[in-house]
């Protein structure tokens, strides 16, 4: 037990360096009014894709990640206090809006934000991950780099692993290959670690923009503690998989998305861009995502020319490079859960019925059981008001959900056991972007 403590310990340390290092540069991204919170949950993103690049880039070096680790941390917090001493960006400062405060509700959100974090760390740290796509695929990619020291070819050639889908983005297992290098060993439990600290950084995000885009303290607490008490997304099954870290990164970019759209400040581009990264590197919902944020972009034209350009590259570019830097590293890996060929004019007829029997199994697995909250959901969004920056996060939330639907009409098992299987667990992963979105309406609403 001893060693188990030490090892969280280990972990969870390795995770606050990263982002205490990155903690200067994620100032640099933000605008001056965000807020402590805010920066906290940038500086974790840059710490984890700092973490995740120091496995690849150290085997590229012949360096044990470990090192890579450190020397990339100590060249990014260089660089960037390097920057702010120069006085590239100015010093951040609390938002100045006077509102009314409710001491007992504050005190009470506060409460259940904590609760729902212990709640969840209890859930996630009993026991080693063990659901059964992190045995399969995050676990086995993970541990396999740690223990071969390397990316080895055969994880994309050998048709005996074809169980841990390939052409999956090789994020989180490089992740937490490069944890296990900075602990000296491989313990799936102690790795469970990351999944509460992301929830914690998730939720400072969250409250994070809201407070920086004008919700009251209240308001962004409440906010925060509907998601921290999320169970679908917070549970001890999904401690492992991809869709929490997910959630964070789509957070991360439906934030940056509407930041770039109302041109709140000159980094927001920027901000858009490293999200961007992030999704595409940890899902392959990650495209679908960024392919939503260029047809957004599309219908949303008003931005000057220049601050149009710089919003259409944030996302185009990593859009483009990533699936392409893929394709050369691993080769032509097919979706080995899909089948297009129905689109075909030969299989048109028989692709329709299976799209029938993918809202069929959608309705009855997931939507009717969910039935109450979908009701709460829908009231919260019709007495919210107009709002650009919430439309967009509802109706790109909306979009991804109806994409999940209809994705499993192309499975190759049948629509109704991908729907099974993924529809809720998927969609959990857009509760963040969600609350983002009805929060800010709701704030439209109190004035």
């Amino acid at each position: 037990m001893t060693n188990l403590w030490l090892s969280f310990a280990g972990v969870a340390a390795t995770l606050l360096a990263a982002g205490a290092a990155c903690f200067p540069i994620a100032s640099l991204l933000l605008p001056p009014s965000s807020g402590r919170s805010e920066r906290a949950a940038w500086a974790f993103a840059l710490g984890l894709a700092l973490l995740a690049l120091s496995a690849p880039v150290g085997f590229a070096v012949h360096l044990s990640p470990r090192w890579t680790a450190l020397i990339l941390a100590i060249i990014v917090a260089a660089f960037s206090l390097r920057r702010k001493r120069a006085g590239v960006r100015g010093t951040p400062s609390e938002n100045p809006k006077s509102e009314i405060r409710s001491p007992k509700s504050e005190w009470l959100f506060g409460f259940l934000i904590l609760f729902g974090v212990l709640a969840y760390a209890i859930r996630s740290l009993s026991e080693p991950m063990w659901s059964n796509d992190f045995l399969a695929i995050w676990g086995f990619k993970g541990k396999t780099i740690f223990a071969s020291a390397a990316i080895p070819r055969w994880l994309f050639t050998d048709s005996s692993v074809a169980f841990s889908h390939p052409e999956y983005p090789l994020g989180l297992p490089c992740l937490s290959a490069a944890l296990s290098f900075v602990l000296g060993r491989w313990d799936d439990q102690a790795l469970a670690i990351l999944f509460p600290v992301l929830q914690g950084a998730t939720l400072l995000a969250l409250f994070g923009w809201l407070r920086r885009r004008g919700a009251s303290r209240g308001a962004a607490l409440a906010a925060a503690a509907v998601l921290a008490n999320f169970r679908p997304l917070y549970s001890a099954f999904l401690t492992g998989l991809a869709d929490i870290p997910y959630s964070f990164a789509a957070l991360l970019f439906g934030a940056a998305l509407a930041d770039a759209f109302d041109e709140t400040d000159a980094w927001a581009p920027g901000r858009l861009a490293v999200a961007a990264v992030l999704a595409l590197s940890t899902k392959n919902e990650g495209l679908l995502l960024a392919v939503l944020g260029l047809v957004f972009w599309l219908f949303h034209r008003r931005a000057a020319p220049a601050v149009s350009r710089k919003i259409f590259l944030s996302i185009a570019v990593p859009t483009v490079v990533f699936p392409l830097a893929g394709r050369l590293w691993k080769g032509n890996l097919p979706l080995r859960d899909f089948d297009f060929g129905y689109l075909g004019p030969t299989m048109i007829l028989e692709f329709l019925p299976r799209v029938g029997e993918a809202l069929q199994a959608g309705l009855r697995e997931a939507i009717l059981p969910l039935w109450a909250g979908i009701v709460c959901l829908a009231v919260l969004i019709l007495v919210g008001r107009r709002n650009p920056s919430g439309d967009r996060m509802l109706v790109l939330a909306g979009l991804c959900c109806l994409a999940y639907l209809f994705l499993p009409a192309f499975a190759v098992l049948g629509p109704e056991w991908l729907i099974r299987t993924s529809f809720a667990r998927t969609t959990s992963a857009l509760a963040p972007l969600v609350a983002a979105g009805v929060t800010i309406r709701l704030k439209i609403a109190e004035r």
